[in-house]
């Protein structure tokens, strides 16, 4: 299995969380649905190391969010 990388948790989870959101959903709600599925396809503890290693997490999730789904972030 290749490993997991913060960009691809992230993009993942970015294409979860604009569809949650599109569904009507607040961010939070959205979010923890999201990381809920980015576990179950890649593994939970796949999900946490790359969260625990990663350097500047909430900046990169926040661009990915903002790039796939702006209308969502950007007010």
């Amino acid at each position: 299995m290749i490993e997991l990388t913060l960009l691809t948790l992230l993009n993942y989870v970015g294409d979860n969380f604009c569809e949650y959101r599109n569904l009507g959903h607040d961010n939070y709600k959205s979010l923890l649905l999201s990381y809920s599925d980015a576990s179950y396809k890649f593994g939970s503890l796949e999900v946490k190391k790359v969260i625990e290693n990663s350097k500047n997490f909430k900046v990169t999730a926040v661009a990915i969010a903002a790039i796939k789904c702006p209308q969502h972030i950007v007010k």
